[in-house]
């Protein structure tokens, strides 16, 4: 295969910054072709000064020219504005992978959530969720990848090899720690510095974020798939009993990364421990060469920048809690890295062609 020409639109917000970062030096992407309306004809470093001179002459062009001229188009644009595109572009006969809310959850749970009806539910079949290490036998080949939310990303990691167990009781409490990069680029005036220094709140409390139905149906998957023998072989179309997840996000003064606490009540009769919980996650992730079980609690400085998952548990003997963590940079395994290791699985390619397993410390 000759090499590819990547299209991103939406590549002025930070999701698009990292897709040009990894995309840039992938091995199997010749050419890179970028779209945003903001800086219509401006060159590159003109938005971004981290990639002055890197990519001489490459300016932000039209959609039309994007999706015209790109053999795969990667899609770091709001929801409900992407569809559209999506749809444009692959009537266009392009390959997607979209960073948007868009394909990620069925018509009508998307109605139900976002509250408006799908812009284009006809193109739900042909999409494949891409949260890589529970979908991966089915995103080789897709033509539609739908890459997951940050928060989910960090949830549905830490609670899919509880569900597979059988291990959700009856209280599923997801609290997550986020940096304010999630927010996008131009979020108004409570992300400034002023409003967010020596500052944390929560927001969207007790699972009316709309990244909560993403974590319920993850989990109603694993738990699915485990009851169908298939283990991790999670299918984005099956028919499965969503979860029941309360979850509170939590906005801390840091630029990037996500602490995702869950905390599982087991139901009555299952026992457990600290080791079993941690031999549990390490059995559920082998192989899986971005994610990383470790016995210490997971820090977000320890993924800033990286594409990786790191995971650890602990079990609460006193109230007979399971206690899953999980951190993640958000702008990486959260976003932009999510979104190339979906296109890796997709054309084949090594899965962690372009992406990055290593923080930055300090």
């Amino acid at each position: 295969m000759s090499a590819l020409t990547a299209g991103i639109l939406g590549a002025s917000g930070y999701g698009g910054a990292g897709l040009i970062q990894r995309l840039s030096h992938h091995p199997e992407v010749g050419q890179l072709v970028l779209g945003s309306r903001q800086y219509l004809g401006k060159e590159l470093g003109v938005c971004w000064p981290q990639f002055q001179g890197l990519l001489p002459g490459t300016r932000f062009e039209e959609t039309a020219s994007v999706i015209e001229k790109s053999d795969v188009l990667f899609f770091a644009t709001p929801h409900g504005a992407t569809a559209p595109l999506v749809a444009q572009a692959l009537a266009a006969g392009k390959r997607v992978v979209d960073l948007s809310a868009d394909f990620r959850l069925a018509p009508d749970t998307y109605a139900r959530w976002y509250g408006a009806p799908h812009p284009h539910p006809e193109l739900y079949e042909r999409a494949r969720y891409g949260l890589v290490e529970l979908h991966r036998n089915e995103l080789p080949g897709a033509q539609l990848v739908a890459s997951p939310g940050c928060n989910a990303t960090a949830g549905s990691l830490a609670l899919a090899p509880l569900a597979a167990h059988g291990l959700l009781g009856a209280s599923v409490v997801v609290t997550v720690l986020t940096g304010v990069s999630g927010a996008g680029r131009t979020p108004g005036e409570s992300f400034t510095y002023a409003e967010l220094n020596e500052n944390a709140k929560a927001y969207k409390p007790g699972g009316t974020h709309r990244h909560t139905a993403e974590m319920e149906a993850t989990a109603g998957r694993a738990a699915a798939a485990a009851a169908r023998g298939d283990g991790k072989r999670l299918r984005t179309h099956s028919p499965f009993e969503p979860a029941r997840v309360s979850f509170t996000p939590h906005l801390v003064p840091m630029s990037r990364g996500i602490l995702a606490t869950c905390s599982v009540k087991l139901p009555e009769g299952a026992s457990s421990s600290t080791a079993e919980l941690l031999g549990l996650l390490r059995d559920y992730y082998s192989g899986d060469p971005l994610v990383v079980v470790q016995d210490d609690l997971p820090q977000t400085k320890a993924v800033a920048g990286s594409d990786r998952a790191v995971l650890s548990a602990h079990y609460d003997e006193r109230s007979d809690h399971a206690l899953v963590f999980c951190v993640i940079d958000n702008l990486g395994k959260g976003a932009a890295g999510q979104a190339v290791q979906g296109f890796n699985v997709a054309f084949g390619f090594p899965e962690w062609s372009g992406l990055t397993q290593s923080g930055m410390w300090p």
